[in-house]
């Protein structure tokens, strides 16, 4: 999982405050999935749905390894 992408996206529409309660989830725990890229497959397909991310973009963020 892309953490920082992820953070780039939410970043666009709202605070990480305000996506963080659409999630249901307390913010430092938001903070802490972002670092570590441990999303569930189901609060990977909520997120995508709040943000309105296109297919392609969420699987970029929630199933793309980057190469190093």
């Amino acid at each position: 999982m892309n953490g920082k992408k992820l953070e780039e996206e939410i970043k666009k529409t709202r605070t990480m405050k305000t996506f963080s309660k659409e999630m249901g989830i307390a913010e430092s725990t938001l903070y802490r999935k972002l670092k570590s890229g441990n999303f569930s497959v189901l609060e990977a397909a909520k997120a995508a749905e709040i943000l309105k991310l296109k297919n392609e973009t969420a699987y970029d963020i929630f199933f793309r390894e980057a190469l190093a």
